[in-house]
């Protein structure tokens, strides 16, 4: 049955490819492709990540406090001086989409005019989840790297590549794994340039300088008390082989039920398979794989999006195999339908709901008149798309200080036991009625301690917000904190 299945999906791409061969099919498929990506880029809500990106990039008074909060978290520079640059020239919120319409749209030329896949395979490259959505419409750092690694691909055989090679570190460490492979591609192919091995070695040095921890500096793993499963690791794996997020129940950044259990020795054999001309490919891409367990386990929990770019390099082993005359592979043909189809189907939920519901959570605080109160949010990692898109600062909690991007130098341990409870009964003493804003549905507090207010439903990313007034009963008291950041720059134009 397995193999009938793959002989109709086969005759079926063929007969598209036949059909793309006409111009007018192909540039109209093209345009299609042009369109949609700008379309999701447009009408995307970002969500706390990204408005954290362009807050560090414009409220920093100078690079150097720029690059020392950076150390905060993790990312090297490049991405934020983009959104610093174009924030001379337009509102510091326009900066996401503008950053992510300029670098995708190029990419995607790339893809469907550079590439030396059939017509049919570039449009479904083009089309995947992980290039429409993941890489090219949510705007941050690996839209940039995604950039970068389509135009190494397409530069491979020009000098020109050593540059795009060398800036891959800029992006986040796990392009500057990448870039590594690259180099150890170009050594297997006796083409190791002196001078742009000299520059990439640079770049990494410099990229990885910047990125050296905050002595404060508190890790994921302590922040949100992270332990590895390695059937977590697997399931996010397996969401490569079917990347449509959530599956059954569709949501951003989840398994894809039901799949998840078994879909990752799929993608296993599929990258074996694809694989099978050419030992040291797959030796570099299962190292690629046994890397990011090992990160995982180790240092930092790999998301989804990180394990995606296994995926992109599988993608560009076959690009740089076609390059050197391979014949195209049926098994992944195939996958690569799989990944336009959930592609498309990623886009339809992406237009049809907000991706993010922080600007539903800012309008109901302006419907009841409460823009103007005292508000905490806890915990404070969501403070960014809230404190963005309103101009609104929050208290954070046991520090006492207002803030409107947080930085990663504290473990809040209100969330254990009755320490909010009891936590929140001195913010009562202290400051009299006030207002609470979190992703968190807190359950066993007292109503006289924390009230609900109201909850705005999740986006595709998942985050609800949960507006709560506390002390409901109080009065209410003049506030006045400290910034947690005194010397930052207003969000706005430079």
């Amino acid at each position: 049955m397995l193999r009938s299945i793959a002989d109709d999906a086969h005759a079926a791409i063929l007969a598209c490819d036949r059909l793309l061969a006409r111009p007018a099919a192909w540039w109209a498929a093209a345009a299609f492709v042009f369109a949609l990506q700008a379309a999701l880029i447009v009408t995307h809500r970002p969500w706390p990540d990204e408005y954290q990106a362009v807050q560090l990039a414009v409220q920093a008074p100078d690079l150097a406090a720029l690059l020392q909060w950076l150390r905060y978290e993790g990312h090297p520079p490049l991405w934020y001086l983009i959104l610093r640059a174009l924030a001379h020239l337009m509102d510091p919120l326009d900066t996401l989409w503008v950053a992510a319409l300029l670098i995708a749209l190029p990419t995607q030329a790339l893809i469907l005019f550079a590439s030396p896949f059939t017509r049919i395979e570039r449009l479904l490259v083009a089309l995947s989840e992980f290039m429409l959505f993941d890489f090219l419409a949510i705007s941050r750092s690996n839209t940039l790297g995604a950039f970068l690694l389509v135009l190494t691909a397409a530069l491979w055989r020009r000098r020109w590549v050593w540059l795009a090679i060398a800036l891959l570190p800029f992006c986040d460490f796990m392009f500057g794994v990448l870039s590594g492979i690259f180099v150890l591609l170009k050594w297997r192919e006796k083409a190791l340039w002196r001078p742009g091995a000299a520059l990439w070695l640079a770049c990494g040095a410099l990229a990885a300088w910047t990125v050296r921890p905050a002595p404060d500096l508190v890790s994921a793993f302590e922040m949100y008390g992270f332990e590895f499963s390695i059937m977590s690791w697997l399931a996010k794996l397996g969401a490569l082989l079917v990347p449509f997020q959530g599956g059954i129940l569709p949501q951003w950044n989840t398994y894809v039920h039901p799949f998840a259990p078994v879909a990752w020795a799929g993608f296993l054999a599929l990258c074996w398979a694809a694989t099978r001309r050419d030992p040291f490919h797959r030796l570099l891409l299962f190292g690629l794989i046994a890397l990011t367990l090992v990160f995982t386990a180790a240092i930092y929990p790999l998301g989804m999006r990180h394990l995606m770019l296994i995926a992109m390099l599988l993608i560009l082993m076959e690009w740089l195999s076609r390059l050197n005359g391979a014949a195209p592979g049926g098994a992944f043909r195939l996958w690569l339908a799989v990944t336009a189809l959930c592609g498309l189907g990623t886009a339809g939920v992406a237009l049809s709901k907000p991706f993010d519901t922080a600007h539903l959570a800012i309008a109901e605080i302006r419907a009841r008149g409460l823009e103007g109160k005292h508000w905490m949010i806890f915990p404070d990692w969501r403070v960014a798309g809230l404190a963005a898109q309103s101009g609104m600062r929050f208290e954070r909690p046991e520090q006492h200080c207002m803030l409107d991007f947080q930085l990663w130098n504290y473990r809040t341990q209100l969330l254990e036991g009755d320490r909010l409870t009891e936590y929140l009964k001195g913010e009562i003493e202290r400051h009299g009625r006030s207002y609470l804003v979190s992703d968190v549905g807190f359950s066993g507090v007292p109503d006289d301690v924390l009230r609900p207010l109201a909850t705005i439903g999740r986006g595709y990313d998942g985050l609800d917000y949960h507006l709560y007034v506390v002390g409901p009963d109080a009065p209410e008291k003049p506030v006045s904190l400290p910034e947690c950041q005194p010397h930052k720059r207003p969000l706005e134009r430079f």
